[in-house]
């Protein structure tokens, strides 16, 4: 009896799971907004900070008065 029991609990558990994916891909397509891809967002993220490096002057103070100088 416990056998049976823990079949039947494992196909709901299973019916209940592939109903819920259902619905989750159902919700995504009635959207119909296309995912970001998370990759590009990466890149962009990473060139935009690349551009403001560039951009700034570097923070290098100038060794006037330095005494071991060569």
């Amino acid at each position: 009896m416990t056998t049976l029991n823990l079949v039947l609990v494992s196909a709901r558990q299973n019916e209940l799971l592939a109903q819920a994916a259902a619905e989750r891909l159902a919700r995504t397509v009635a959207r119909g907004t296309p995912r970001p891809n998370p990759l590009m967002t990466i890149a962009k993220s990473v060139r935009s900070l690349l551009a403001g490096a560039v951009d700034r002057p570097l923070a290098v103070p100038e060794l006037t008065e330095y005494p071991f100088r060569s």
